[in-house]
């Protein structure tokens, strides 16, 4: 299988995630919700999420195992 890397797209992404996920974290705290702390951060979960989807990919564990530790690793540190 041919997958090309597009990290331009994957910034793009992850930047609109990021944007969401702050207006999102905001108003949960106006609505006196408690926003827990994760090991990874709710814009890099959705980005890799949507990202898997847009790579055409059949199985997420192959994906996430291969492309995000493997190529992109450095990207999601």
């Amino acid at each position: 299988m041919y997958l090309i890397l597009n990290t331009t797209k994957l910034i793009e992404i992850y930047i609109t995630c990021d944007d969401f996920a702050k207006k999102f974290q905001q108003y949960q705290l106006s609505q006196g919700q408690v926003v827990p702390q994760e090991k990874m951060s709710c814009s890099e979960i959705m980005a890799i999420v949507i990202y898997y989807h847009i790579s055409g990919m059949k199985c997420f564990k192959y994906y996430y195992q291969s492309i995000i530790k493997g190529y992109l690793k450095s990207y999601f540190p």
